[in-house]
């Protein structure tokens, strides 16, 4: 009885390793066309594929590349939320560093295309600490981070530091020289009611604010003269003011608007011109 017992763990000894490898080979090749089927821009089928994988991958051999490509897929598709929670498996599922940095470069990319910018810098700050050899890559993806959010001084900045990127930092350059300054619209609509919209390029509004600006100064001035002063009151509240205060707010949300086309337009741009690595 004990020899058929050492007899079947012998003749398993010897199989087991060759069963296994077949399987790897199996799944190796599974991999690879779930890559290529990504490759061809098919995100759906390499999504299948690759959760196929993952399914008869008992041993978590290929569970990196599983969950990477897989996140890959999701976002490609725009899926984030869910692409995010397989770049953080991935990232999980691997002791290799060079690995793990992959997929924690995949979660700050999805952190950047769905504006969660608090969370971007919070998590870049700790990898940065865990990944102090790589900090060109993180500068550059603080660069488009910092693009996403049309802070153009900034991004050029971390740019700057990541080196090989002069196109982006050109691009900032233009940018910044488009973009309208709030301080300065706000000081103008201040002192000259409709002047900041003029210089954000609206014409006709501002003509308008300005006239009743002056009609409800004249109408003040008048009831004062007659020493109508309720009048005077309840005409600087309800014409100058009104129309006073309106035309900060409105000067506020058009140079926000006109600065926001240009972020997008610039945006655009990248998502179709530009050839580097982004988002």
């Amino acid at each position: 009885m004990n020899r058929r017992l050492f007899f079947l763990q012998f003749l398993l000894f010897l199989v087991l390793p060759k069963v296994i490898n077949g399987q790897d080979d199996e799944l190796r090749r599974q991999m690879a066309f779930a890559d290529s089927l990504f490759g061809e821009g098919e995100f759906y089928n390499a999504y299948i594929e690759a959760e196929r994988l993952s399914f008869f991958d008992t041993l978590k051999t290929h569970a990196h590349e599983s969950y990477l490509l897989r996140g890959k897929c999701l976002k490609e598709t725009g899926q984030f939320k869910a692409a995010r929670k397989f770049f953080e498996d991935a990232a999980l599922s691997t002791t290799d560093k060079g690995l793990k940095f992959q997929a924690e470069i995949g979660i700050l990319k999805i952190l950047i295309l769905e504006r969660r910018f608090r969370q971007f810098d919070e998590r870049s700050a700790k990898l940065e600490q865990v990944f102090p050899e790589k900090s060109r890559e993180f500068a550059y993806w603080k660069g488009w981070r910092h693009i996403f959010a049309g802070e153009w001084d900034e991004a050029k900045e971390h740019l700057i530091k990541a080196a090989n990127a002069d196109d982006l930092i050109a691009l900032c350059d233009s940018a910044e020289e488009k973009s309208y300054s709030l301080t300065l619209g706000m000081i103008m609509s201040a002192l000259l009611p409709g002047s900041g919209q003029v210089y954000a390029g609206e014409y006709i509004n501002p003509v308008i604010t300005l006239a009743w600006v002056a009609f409800g100064s004249w109408l003040i001035a008048d009831a004062i003269k007659a020493q109508r002063y309720f009048d005077a009151f309840i005409e600087a509240n309800y014409v100058l003011l009104r129309f006073y205060r309106g035309n900060l707010s409105y000067t506020y949300d058009l140079i926000e608007r006109r600065n926001k086309e240009i972020k997008n337009d610039i945006l655009r741009f990248l998502q179709n011109n530009y050839k580097g690595p982004k988002p």
